[in-house]
């Protein structure tokens, strides 16, 4: 796989496409498996990975009866909602961006 496609890759990702669809849509040449694998190897998440780990989280937590467990829980739930805020952020960024090009432009 080349750098140009895993770059594409991660950055849809980072955008909030599915893996799956990032397979089948942008890089059918490719198997499910690599795809998977050069976006988390570049440490990334889908959105809806992250919502689904939140949400594992958040059931786990109900059932917790440990204080310790609790506050672990509680942490990676507030770094998962953290990443999700970071990531919106760029978006809004990127958005300003192409907005201010098409209206300038």
């Amino acid at each position: 796989m080349n750098k140009k496609d895993a770059d594409v890759m991660v950055r849809l990702a980072r955008e909030g496409k599915h893996i799956s669809k990032i397979w089948a849509e942008d890089f059918p040449e490719y198997d499910y498996w690599e795809v998977y694998t050069e976006v988390y190897g570049a440490g990334e998440r889908s959105s809806v990975g992250v919502k689904r780990m939140i949400t594992a989280r958040l059931n786990k937590l109900s059932s917790a009866n440990k204080q310790k467990d609790r506050e672990e829980l509680i942490e990676e739930i507030n770094e998962l909602i953290f990443h999700l805020y970071s990531r919106y952020k760029d978006s809004q960024q990127k958005l300003n961006d192409i907005r201010s090009i098409i209206n300038n432009g």
